[in-house]
């Protein structure tokens, strides 16, 4: 088959890179876009932050006709961007300049924006710019081979572009994560993110985008049909979305900015035809170059042109016509030839395709000269790839070398931190400390001014009582006094009633009475200085005791009662001294014992014992 590499590479490319590479010449959509920013752009009363913006589209717009306007324009729209206080408008001009920069080959230059361009999103209010910041990041790091990064950045634009409806970014970042997962031979992935483009490109209504994502799924399902070929089915999803996008392209022609994508999805529905039908398809692939040739043309898109005649040939060879393949090929080289930009990688895939064709034609010695021709394009295409893997790798070096700064500066701010927050931590402890030490000498301090006053109002209250059993004391011994008095006279009365006693006869019966009166009064004077000598030793509180827990209810009697249980008396004893009936005795406990709130088990004794 005809340069069946040159054919892959070119599907790879388009599934890959074109569709966000919009190298457009004079199109009359192109035309449209830069009028009207440029009308845009003469409104004297144009807001300093929509002419940085217009300014970057239009940038964004002309550079394939004209880099060095394209580059001057954007570069005044950054300058408007850094008078602005809002980081966006740099943020968007800075990422534009990434975009340049990569289609003009500088990818050092290329690193630099989209770093300062992440910078400026640390001031923006725009999460659109900032995600669409972070999909150039990714974009770049995707070109430069550096997945891992690639794919990180790409979630970081989708988590920024989270419902903000903003479908364009939207489609184009899921298209770069496909292309990644593409190359690492990740078919879930592809298939996942490819078929999220097309639903994000739906929502955006764009016809551009909504193309990018048909040549994508075209692309997809074309691979998927290499791997199961037996899937015919895959074949026509492959077919019916590339016709999708041919259809599209032919309906709004005007509003398609990427042509290329058009000329590639007729590119690939020609190559379809040449290599899974039969060669009497050959007239549906013929027309489907026309159409790729047609647009290639205008846009000078060497590689869709060279494989437009690759395809060619490749239908003379199977007819055995190798003059008309080795014209066609000439044909071809010629045509791409005229243009200064052309790849040499192109030219030679072209010149190893005439050496084949001579081969195979029995022309030893040209297939050898084209073959000299072939392996000095090589060589430029060698030394151009090793130039491209040069700059790769200076810009990954200097992407590294970044990071390691950046690495070492986070570490620096962590440490530095750290200090901050023992520093922090030991005043805030010392602060504590000397916190809790004045407490504690506020709280002893006041401890002590409490017992001190605890103290006093001890002391006061110990002479209060002292006071009080003084004159308790004294009140008790005038009583006593005046009792030992009554009693004196009481004495002396009787001795002489004894002495008058004594003048009566032996035998009457009233000495008898009276004797046995005086007797039991002298028995009862014993008694009492009995009385006297126990009731000494009574607590001074029993009596207020008993009141108190008999809520004041006691009489003198019961107190009275209750001073003989003190004393040990039984209930006959106190019968006995108070001249009344044992039983009167048991009536007055009951009473007593209702007074202080006992039970009928409770022991008056045991109570009475306890409050003494």
């Amino acid at each position: 088959m005809l340069l069946q590499n040159e054919m892959s590479y070119s599907i790879r490319f388009f599934l890959c890179l074109a569709i966000f590479a919009i190298g457009i010449s004079q199109t009359s959509a192109q035309s449209i876009i830069e009028d009207s920013l440029r009308n845009l752009l003469h409104n004297p009363n144009l807001s300093t932050e929509k002419r940085s913006m217009a300014l970057s589209h239009l940038g964004r717009t002309i550079y394939d006709t004209d880099m060095p306007t394209a580059l001057r324009l954007t570069n005044e729209a950054l300058q408007l961007g850094k008078g602005i206080s809002d980081g966006q408008y740099s943020a968007f001009a800075l990422a534009t300049l990434t975009y340049l920069n990569v289609q003009r080959d500088s990818l050092v230059l290329a690193q630099n924006t989209i770093d300062s361009a992440l910078l400026y999103t640390e001031t923006s209010t725009d999460k659109v710019v900032n995600g669409y910041v972070w999909l150039r990041k990714g974009w770049l790091e995707y070109i430069i081979n550096n997945p891992e990064k690639s794919v990180e950045s790409l979630f970081k634009s989708l988590q920024l572009l989270e419902s903000q409806q903003s479908y364009v970014y939207e489609s184009l970042v899921y298209h770069y994560l496909a292309s990644v997962y593409a190359d690492l031979q990740d078919n879930g992935n592809l298939k996942k993110y490819t078929n999220l483009s097309l639903e994000a490109a739906y929502k955006s209504g764009e016809p551009d985008i909504i193309g990018n994502a048909y040549l994508a799924m075209g692309s997809s399902f074309l691979k998927d049909y290499r791997k199961l070929p037996s899937e015919r089915l895959l074949l026509d999803s492959a077919m019916y979305y590339n016709r999708r996008l041919l259809s599209l392209s032919e309906a709004q022609p005007k509003r398609i900015l990427n042509h290329n994508n058009t000329a590639a999805a007729a590119l690939n529905l020609a190559n379809i035809y040449w290599e899974f039908y039969p060669k009497s398809y050959r007239d549906s692939a013929e027309k489907y170059i026309q159409i790729a040739l047609f647009i290639a043309r205008k846009t000078n898109h060497e590689e869709i042109i060279a494989n437009c005649y690759g395809i060619l040939s490749e239908y003379a060879i199977a007819e055995g016509n190798y003059d008309e393949a080795e014209r066609l090929f000439l044909l071809g080289f010629t045509e791409v030839e005229r243009n200064p930009s052309t790849s040499v990688q192109v030219k030679a895939s072209m010149m190893r395709g005439l050496a084949t064709v001579s081969e195979k034609s029995g022309n030893p010695v040209k297939a050898l000269a084209y073959y000299k021709q072939y392996l000095y394009y090589e060589q430029q295409a060698y030394n151009a790839s090793k130039l491209a893997i040069a700059q790769k790798l200076e810009v990954q070096y200097q992407a590294e070398k970044k990071d390691r700064e950046l690495e070492t500066l986070q570490e620096r701010a962590a440490f530095n931190k750290k200090i901050n927050f023992i520093s922090i931590g030991l005043i805030i402890v010392g602060a504590f400390a000397l916190f809790f030490l004045f407490r504690s000498y506020h709280f002893r301090l006041k401890s002590s001014i409490q017992q001190q006053k605890l103290r006093t109002e001890e002391a006061a209250r110990l002479k209060a009582e002292q006071d009080l059993l003084q004159e308790r004391q004294e009140r008790l011994q005038k009583e006593l006094l005046a009792g030992n008095l009554q009693v004196e006279q009481k004495n002396e009365l009787l001795q002489t009633m004894r002495d008058k006693l004594a003048t009566q006869p032996e035998s009457g019966i009233l000495k008898n009475q009276m004797e046995r009166i005086l007797k039991e009064d002298q028995r009862m004077d014993e008694d009492i200085d009995h009385a006297k000598a126990s009731l000494t030793n009574i607590h001074p509180d029993f009596f207020n005791r008993l009141q108190e827990m008999a809520n004041n209810k006691l009489t003198r009697l019961d107190l009275k009662h209750c001073s003989y249980i003190l004393m040990g008396l039984s209930n006959k004893d106190i019968a006995n001294r108070l001249g009344v009936d044992p039983k009167s005795i048991i009536m007055a406990r009951y009473r007593i014992k209702q007074k202080l709130n006992l039970e009928k088990d409770d022991s008056l004794d045991l109570v009475i014992q306890r409050i003494s």
